[in-house]
């Protein structure tokens, strides 16, 4: 058929071929359509394995589509939970904040009521007959065996005794060294119900007891005064106290310490910055007016007492102040005229003022020198 077929058709168009021609474009034509058969195959098994390869292409991209989804929805479950433990931990940090104030009030409240009840101890304690109670079968037999049991009772922690032994101490040996000492003891308890007035009436009381005398004991009262002042705050007055002793008391071993003590109160006291005074709230309301007075005859006075030119400035407002009472009776006896009442009311308070201040002790230090 091919043989001819070309003959055939260049005879058609005029042309005369020749066999060899023929058999040329023959062989040519068969090794086309061979290649052609082999390219076709090769093809339609390249067209299979680019199917195959696209059938796993998209299986693999449906699992990973199916795979990201999970983990979307993992992670979405995921942040959803984060938020509900944010939200827990903000509702145990909420909680937590209100227990620590519950805390704080309620320790303020036991620190409070702690105090109420020393202070009620204390009263119970001062009441005639009540310290005798506490006293031991067998007291020491000199004042220096009362001095050490007291101070032996209370660093053992036995208030009640140590109190008991220093008042019957005071009792027994007045205006003495051993008296001085056994005061110490009676402020320190003081000091350690938060009683800080009763406890500088107390120092001041063994300062004054043995007229500012240079002993061991007296020196030992202005340091307690010092660190009752620097406790509730007075920082000032609290270095007025040391210098008063390095001053009037150069000899006595608690002054050395007074250019430390001054430098460490500047660094550590701040002034007005104290604790609050238990004593503020005595057993009997009637008991509260009694208290005030001696914060400004104990702790402010006791420094200025020391050079001679503060005590003349002191004596020369103190005859003002007894003065003072017999102006108001005359100013009011005009008044009476429109109302007689009130006329022994008001003279009735003014002799009540001169009594009360604790100003008088002040002369006997003088005195002394």
């Amino acid at each position: 058929m091919y043989k001819f077929a070309p003959l055939f058709l260049l005879v058609l168009t005029g042309c005369i071929a020749t066999t060899t021609e023929v058999d040329r474009v023959s062989q040519r034509v068969s090794e086309l359509e061979r290649v052609n058969s082999t390219v076709m195959a090769e093809a339609s098994a390249e067209t299979k394995r680019l199917q195959n390869l696209a059938a796993q292409v998209e299986e693999a991209t449906n699992q990973l589509r199916e795979t990201l989804a999970k983990a979307g929805a993992r992670i979405a479950e995921s942040d959803r939970a984060l938020q509900r433990v944010r939200g827990d931990l903000e509702v145990i940090v909420h909680r937590l904040d209100a227990l620590e104030r519950i805390g704080s009030s309620n320790q303020q409240s036991v620190t409070e009521i702690r105090g109420r009840l020393n202070q009620l101890i204390a009263d119970l304690r001062d009441r005639a007959g009540i310290a005798i109670l506490a006293l031991p079968t067998d007291l020491p037999p000199d004042a220096d065996g009362f001095v050490k049991a007291a101070d032996k009772a209370l660093a053992d922690g036995d208030v009640r005794l140590a109190a008991a032994l220093a008042s019957e101490c005071q009792k027994r040996y007045p205006a003495s060294e051993a008296w001085a000492q056994c005061g110490l003891v009676v402020g320190r308890i003081a000091v350690q119900e938060q009683r800080y007035v009763d406890a500088l009436k107390q120092f001041q009381a063994v300062h004054d007891g043995l007229s500012g005398k240079p002993t061991v004991a007296v020196a030992q009262s202005l340091v307690e005064v010092s660190k009752v002042l620097e406790l509730t705050g007075k920082c000032q007055k609290a270095v007025q106290v040391w210098n008063y002793m390095s001053t009037e008391m150069p000899k006595v071993p608690q002054a050395k310490l007074a250019k430390n003590e001054i430098a460490a109160i500047g660094k550590r006291c701040k002034e007005g910055a104290g604790v609050s005074d238990k004593s503020a709230g005595p057993a009997k309301p009637e008991d509260a007016p009694a208290v005030e007075p001696p914060k400004a005859a104990t702790a402010t006075e006791l420094p200025e007492a020391a050079s001679p030119t503060a005590k003349d400035a002191k004596k020369a407002p103190e005859p003002a102040k007894p003065a003072a009472p017999p102006t108001k009776p005359a100013v009011v006896p005009p008044k009476p005229a429109a109302a007689a009442p009130v006329a022994p009311a008001k003279p009735a308070v003014p002799p009540a003022k001169p009594a009360t201040p604790a100003k008088p002790v002040a002369p006997a230090k003088p005195a002394a020198k």
